[in-house]
């Protein structure tokens, strides 16, 4: 008997999806759940769990169970001693389910479980394989298997390490946001979703925010009083929608609400370590930047987002920071001695962007332009005299050479 745990992933849907493709080819089918209401649909209850959590990243547990030719295991019998392997590793209580496959010559199960606990709470990991042998060795002696030797380990080994990479080929990590070139437009959706409802806001527009900065667009409506929401994978170039509408009313019911309610939820919580995080690393920065861009990447080196509004005078009026690492969305009227007033006197006072570039080159460019005005004017005034002199002596010098030929011609 060889038990193969695989890495965590940020979510149960890729060890869920592979085997229930499996499951569609023929290869696999489902002997036995715990804690599931609806084995064809195992992601709902995980996804529930999932979004509990919002500390953990790598929520899933996906173990192979290998029994060896020698051990005259019965389904029933491995059914048995996985509920007993389960309970010893500590997720006794946590919902899983057990898939048996029959796709090669070595018929093995399959283990997919969540290792957050229904409070949010990770199940304890540390030493998680060692463990495991030991929990293998002590069920041997009840159940009557071998443990595996190492030459049949590696033969187990070298074929999970193919069915793993055929399932991260089925994974992405959703922290890196939405990726046309990664294909599975819904699963990638899906997984965003899930990521985004770990997070703590406290409105739902907020929601939004750190969707869309995960490459995730999302639109809201509302038909026979009913609210809704759809979404749209956003192209990494152009920052357009480049999918279809996705509803992933099928996975959470009515998402609208799934949101609202997590908002709600997250109202009772303080986050000031998280709050004061924050505004230390915003604080230190205005310290340092010269324009919106650099105060932007900056953050950016912390994990963190900033959305500023603006008004019709382009004066910056608001600004909500979104933590990646600490799964956090805070306005700057959350955060402990600081305000939105601070980056917008920053903007004024010491900002050089682009925009005061272009701010000064107008400035420059109107400046010379009545420079250019004055000079003319001054010129033409100039001009005007002089020909106005000039018309003086020619009409003095005509009156002069009258005055001469009458004298020449005498008195009349």
């Amino acid at each position: 008997m060889v038990v193969k745990i695989y890495k965590a992933a940020p979510s149960c849907s890729s060890a869920v999806t592979y085997n229930e493709q499996k499951v569609a080819e023929g290869h696999a089918s489902v002997i036995f759940s715990s804690g599931i209401e609806d084995p064809s649909k195992a992601m709902e209850t995980f996804s529930i769990y999932e979004r509990g959590s919002l500390r953990c990243q790598n929520l899933s547990f996906h173990a192979s169970v290998n029994p060896g030719k020698d051990d005259k295991m019965s389904d029933e019998k491995v059914r048995e001693m996985i509920k007993d392997y389960m309970e010893k590793m500590g997720y006794g209580k946590q919902p899983y389910i057990i898939y048996k496959h029959t796709d090669l010559e070595r018929i093995h199960y399959h283990i997919v479980s969540v290792r957050v606990d229904k409070n949010g709470r990770k199940i304890p990991d540390s030493y998680e394989r060692k463990r495991s042998h030991e929990v293998l060795k002590e069920l041997s002696k009840e159940y009557g298997f071998a443990v595996g030797k190492k030459k049949e380990m590696e033969e187990v080994l070298e074929q999970d390490v193919k069915e793993e990479k055929k399932e991260q080929k089925l994974d992405f990590n959703p922290y890196n946001g939405f990726d046309p070139a990664k294909g599975d437009v819904r699963k990638q959706i899906e997984a965003i979703t899930d990521l985004a409802l770990k997070y703590y806001f406290k409105e739902p527009q907020q929601f939004d925010m750190i969707m869309e900065d995960l490459g995730v667009k999302v639109s809201r409506g509302s038909t026979g009083g009913r609210e809704w929401i759809l979404l749209q994978g956003l192209d990494r170039k152009t920052k357009g929608p480049c999918t279809p509408l996705i509803d992933l009313s099928e996975k959470y019911g009515d998402l609208h609400d799934t949101v609202t309610q997590h908002a709600e939820q997250c109202k009772g919580q303080r986050k000031t370590k998280e709050k004061e995080k924050v505004a230390n690393i915003a604080k230190t920065a205005l310290t340092k930047v010269k324009s919106e861009k650099h105060f932007k990447n900056y953050l950016k080196k912390f994990g963190i987002t900033v959305v500023l509004n603006r008004n019709v005078n382009n004066q910056i009026f608001g600004a909500t920071f979104i933590d990646h690492k600490n799964k956090c969305v805070f306005k700057a009227s959350d955060l402990p001695k600081f305000s939105v007033k601070m980056i917008e006197e920053a903007r004024q006072e010491k900002w050089y962007g682009e925009e005061r570039k272009n701010s000064e080159h107008i400035k420059h460019f109107q400046h010379s332009q009545q420079s250019e005005h004055t000079s003319k004017s001054t010129a033409e005034e100039a001009t005007d005299l002089l020909l106005t002199a000039l018309g003086s002596e020619s009409s003095r010098r005509h009156e002069d050479e009258k005055i001469m030929r009458r004298g020449r011609k005498g008195p009349n």
